[in-house]
């Protein structure tokens, strides 16, 4: 425990001459035109915190503030009779966490369960059963998170159920995996299983900041992920029972494959261990945290044809280095509070490489990239069974074929990461673990570039920087491995070793926004992507345990969330001459029902 944690520092992004600055500008569709994803939505009815938001701009000494999330030490205690939370901090503790987490944001695969201070010393008890727990279990915990996991789902994991058969036997083949997928909860490809455990770093991760900011720095989470871990909840699996009838895990719910992956225990901490943080640093942190999106589109590189005009146009701006450093600092600081090894050697373990178009090779490396990948795609799309591709319409194949669009890699700075199976044996690291370490280093070196993006933002601008974080190329390639021969894209950077691509980042300056229609799949079911899930409300993955019973988080007496978190900011995107998107600033909680304490 106490890994060395080093300061991430702020790095300005210089924007570019006022006459190459563009923003998204996006506006409803005139009376008769067909509406497009650069148009505004006509309106959104939708239970999620999120919306429709834009980013806010922070000063350099706000920024300071917000990057020391990205170095938090663990709580050495709580202090005793602590303030019970509001339910209003609750709601922006989840919204911050497991609703909008980076990468889990489409992903319907979490379930918070939060107990309160009765319950929470009950789980305590239980909690310092565990062996192999990377922090001590508090006492005087105001209210605990037990966070379950299942496997890795989505209309996109039904497609790599065709794929892979060989042709005739392949009617029995499919029918075999489904069954396997349904009841043994196995993986088309391995890359799919380790999307679950980057998704719970990640959380993990994010619970620590989110409960920072959801307190004005008030309270802090003492976050346990390695007990529940692969070869560590084995070992554990006693004791884990135990904490999974306190929450009333249903034979059903185990069935469906739901496991504890996360506990975090919440408690107030003394002065001189809270962050130095005001509340407006807060409210403006919490609604960026709800602007963040992925950004795919890098203006005139790999942009539509459709696109409006400030898109089709290279602008003079680049990532700066020094901000890749900073990204690389904030990654190595969750890897090592995440195992406990030495800072150096985390470096040697989480195997990086670098594509940057800006310098010898970089675009003839990323182009060996696109070819593989758009290679493997042919072979999917070749090689689906016609029986389950016809019927559809070739929907499957369609969809397939969107992975040339989807996994497109643009940006200045590309990094595509791993890690060697064999290095993390011998540093004697359990793989799943290591895995969800390496999730918690993705996301808080995105979110380096992300804030970064932010700072002394022009008005005129939509953003300075942000970030894609993907996994699609990484699956395509597994897909590449696990049925066609491919070798894995990390293999030609490091030569000797046997290395599991996990992630890629693509850093990208610009001051754009990426289409309404990209966030508008995840908001909107009319509009809903073929391969994503809708973004969730609290009453669909939060729940309070109250009176020994699991009670869903703002759904009560018939009505259910439409408040967007951190609305007191008002970053909600309008069109140009200020006209807001019917529902999109969505309707406070009540007032006496957000100021209550749920236990």
């Amino acid at each position: 425990m106490g890994a060395e944690q080093k300061i991430v520092e702020v790095v300005k992004i210089s924007p570019p001459p006022v006459e190459q600055r563009v923003m998204r500008n996006a506006d409803f569709p005139s009376e008769g035109a067909k509406k497009g994803r650069y148009d505004l939505p006509a309106s959104i009815d939708s239970p999620s915190p999120v919306g429709f938001r834009t980013r806010v701009s922070m000063t350099a000494e706000e920024a300071e503030v917000g990057l020391r999330l990205l170095s938090l030490e663990r709580p050495k205690a709580f202090v005793k009779d602590a303030a019970p939370p509001t339910e209003q901090q609750l709601f922006e503790e989840v919204s911050l966490g497991v609703l909008t987490a980076r990468q889990s944001t489409n992903y319907k695969g979490h379930r918070d369960l939060i107990l309160g201070p009765a319950d929470s010393r009950l789980a305590a008890d239980i909690l310092r059963q565990l062996q192999d727990a990377e922090a001590p279990v508090l006492d005087h915990a105001t209210h605990t998170h037990i966070i379950l996991s299942r496997p890795y789902r989505t209309p996109f994991t039904m497609l790599l159920t065709f794929i892979g058969h060989k042709p005739v036997v392949s009617l029995a083949t499919v029918a075999i995996r489904g069954l396997r997928k349904k009841f043994q909860h196995i993986d088309d490809i391995p890359t799919i299983g380790y999307l679950q455990q980057l998704h719970i770093g990640i959380l993990a991760d994010q619970i620590e900041r989110a409960t920072v900011v959801a307190s004005g720095g008030r309270q802090k989470a003492q976050v346990l992920m390695r007990p529940f871990s692969g070869e560590h909840a084995k070992k554990n699996r006693d004791v884990i029972r135990k904490l999974e009838e306190l929450i009333g895990l249903s034979a059903e719910d185990r069935a469906a494959g739901w496991r504890v992956a996360i506990a975090a225990q919440i408690g107030e901490v003394k002065a001189a261990e809270r962050l130095k943080i005001s509340h407006e640093t807060c409210r403006k942190l919490g609604a960026n945290m709800m602007a963040f999106r992925s950004e795919r589109i890098q203006p005139g590189v790999n942009q539509e044809e459709k696109a409006p005009a400030q898109y089709q146009t290279r602008q003079d701006m680049d990532v700066p280095d020094e901000l890749t450093v900073m990204a690389g600092r904030a990654g190595y600081n969750a890897f090592v509070h995440w195992t406990d090894v030495d800072r150096e050697f985390a470096k040697e373990l989480l195997m990086l490489e670098r594509i940057d178009v800006m310098t010898p090779n970089g675009k003839e490396r990323l182009r060996d990239v696109r070819d593989h990948l758009n290679a493997v795609t042919d072979k999917v799309v070749k090689n689906l069974p016609l029986w389950a591709d016809l019927p559809t319409g070739r929907a499957f194949s369609r969809n397939a074929a969107r992975g040339k669009k989807a996994f497109a890699l643009a940006g200045q700075r590309i990094y595509m990461g791993g890690l060697d199976r064999a290095a993390i044996d011998r540093a004697k690291i359990d793989w799943t673990h290591a895995v969800r370490a390496f999730g918690a280093a993705s996301a808080r070196g995105a979110l380096v570039a992300e804030l970064m993006g932010v700072v002394d933002l022009p008005d005129d601008c939509d953003l300075l920087a942000g970030i894609c974080l993907m996994a699609g190329p990484v699956n395509q390639n597994d897909i590449g491995k696990e049925f066609y021969g491919e070798k894995d894209l990390l293999a030609s950077a490091f030569p000797g070793k046997n290395p599991t691509s996990l992630l890629f980042w693509t850093l990208k300056a610009k001051t754009i926004a990426d289409p309404i229609g990209n966030e508008e799949q995840l908001m909107n079911a009319a509009q809903k992507g073929a391969l994503v899930d809708l973004r969730p409300g609290p009453h669909e993955v939060a729940f309070l345990r109250r009176d020994g019973r699991m009670e869903p988080m703002r759904k009560r007496d018939g009505r259910i969330n439409a408040e967007r978190a951190f609305a007191d900011v008002d970053n909600f995107v309008t069109s140009p001459d200020g006209r807001e998107i019917p529902g999109n600033r969505g309707s406070a909680w009540p007032e006496a029902w957000r100021n209550e304490v749920p236990w």
